[in-house]
C-alpha cells in the first residue's frame, strides 16, 4: 500500500491558499457514497473527486457487493475486497478521517435484516440536519433497499441518484454488444425492483446511455493522472490493468468511460444561487416500474423521478483532474 508523505483530516482543505479558504462556511450538502469498489475503477476516481469537492461532506462510504459470479469478483468476498481497494485510495490521498461501512454482501433477494451500511444510512437520514442529503449509488441498490425497507420515512429525508437501469424507450438504443439487463441492475435486481416499485425513494436516475457518455480519451485520461502525483499512478495503475485484461481479446480502444463520476457532477458541483446541476439536462417523468426482466413499465400516477439525458462532461472532467492535481502539488510540497 502506498502511503503519502503528508496527510490530512477530512474536512480541511489545506491545499487551498489563505485567500481561498472560508472559515466558519459548513459545507452545504451532505453526501453518502455507496459503491462496489471491488469492480471497475471508475468509482475509485469518483471518490477521490468527491472527497476533494468543496461545499461538500462526504458523510460516510459504503462499500457494496458485486455478484458471486460477476467477472470482477475474484474473491470470496467482494465487500471486504472493495473495502480494501478503499484503504489503498485513501492512504494514496494521505486523508484520515472517513467513515467505512461494509454493506450487503448476500443480495436482497436473500433478505435477512439490516447491515451496518444500511443502518448508517438510516442514522444519518433521520438525523437533526437541514442540509441536503444526497445517497449516491454507482453499483447495486442492497444496502439503500434494506435502509428503506427498516426506515420508510428516509425517503422523504434523502435524494438517491442512481448510475444504473437501461435506456429508456424513444431516448436511447442497448448499445451493440450490450446486455438488455443493465450491469448495476443486473448486480442485485431484487433491490433495484424494490426501490422503484415499493417505496416513495426520491430519485435521480442516470441510465446507462447518460452514464456511458462520461467518456474520456486515454490521452487526457493519462495527463490528468500525470498531474496528479502519486494518486494519479494509483489510478491510472487500475484503469491499465483493466485495458490489460481487455486487450487479451481486442485492443481496449482510446478512450475510457468513467461512468460513476456524473454522481460527483449532480450532487456536488451545483451552481451557487438556486442550487442546482444546472448544466446538466433532465426531464421528470412518473417514476416507472422495473419488470421482472430489468426493463420499465410507465404508470402515470406514481411520484415523480429526475431522469438524466445529458451531463456536463467539461465541467466534470476538468474539476476532476484540476482537484487531483492540487491536491498532488500540496502534497508534494
Amino acid at each position: 500500500m502506498t502511503t503519502a508523505a503528508r496527510s490530512w483530516e477530512y474536512g480541511c482543505s489545506p491545499w487551498l491558499t489563505d485567500a481561498d479558504q472560508l472559515p466558519g462556511a459548513a459545507p452545504r450538502t451532505r453526501v453518502i457514497i455507496d459503491n462496489d469498489f471491488a469492480g471497475d475503477p471508475d468509482d475509485l476516481f469518483a471518490l477521490a473527486h468527491h472527497l476533494l469537492a468543496e461545499g461538500t461532506e462526504v458523510r460516510g462510504v459504503v462499500v457494496s457487493r458485486l455478484r458471486e459470479d460477476d467477472p470482477w469478483n475474484r474473491t470470496d468476498s467482494s465487500v471486504r475486497a472493495g473495502r480494501e481497494r478503499v484503504e489503498t485510495l485513501l492512504a494514496t490521498m494521505g486523508v484520515t478521517g472517513v467513515s467505512l461501512y461494509d454493506g450487503d454482501d448476500r443480495g436482497f433477494d436473500v433478505y435477512d435484516g439490516p447491515t451496518a451500511a444500511s443502518q448508517f444510512i438510516v442514522a444519518e437520514a433521520m438525523r437533526d440536519d437541514d442540509r441536503p442529503l444526497f445517497l449516491v449509488a454507482g453499483g447495486s441498490l442492497g444496502d439503500v433497499a434494506r435502509a428503506l425497507k427498516a426506515e420508510p420515512a428516509i425517503a422523504a429525508r434523502l435524494t438517491l441518484i442512481w448510475i444504473g437501469g437501461g435506456e429508456h424507450p424513444g431516448l436511447a438504443y442497448v448499445p451493440e454488444g450490450g446486455t438488455d439487463m443493465e450491469y448495476n441492475l443486473a448486480l442485485d435486481p431484487a433491490s433495484a425492483r424494490y426501490v422503484f416499485n415499493d417505496t416513495e425513494a426520491r430519485i435521480w436516475q442516470v441510465p446507462r446511455d447518460v452514464y456511458r457518455s462520461a467518456t474520456v480519451s486515454m490521452a487526457t485520461i493519462r495527463r490528468g493522472c500525470a498531474r496528479a502525483g502519486a494518486l494519479g499512478a494509483y489510478l491510472l495503475g487500475e484503469l491499465n490493468q483493466v485495458r490489460a485484461m481487455v486487450a487479451g481479446m481486442a485492443h481496449p480502444g482510446a478512450t475510457y468511460v468513467l461512468g460513476d463520476q456524473p454522481l460527483v457532477l449532480l450532487s456536488s458541483l451545483q451552481t451557487t444561487f438556486e442550487p442546482d446541476a444546472a448544466s446538466s439536462y433532465y426531464d421528470v417523468i412518473p417514476t416507472p416500474r422495473i419488470a421482472q426482466d430489468g426493463t420499465y413499465r410507465y404508470p402515470q400516477n406514481t411520484r415523480p423521478m429526475r431522469r438524466y439525458q445529458r451531463i456536463d462532461n467539461r465541467l466534470l472532467f476538468d474539476d476532476m483532474f484540476d482537484s487531483l492535481a492540487a491536491l498532488a502539488d500540496w502534497l508534494e510540497s
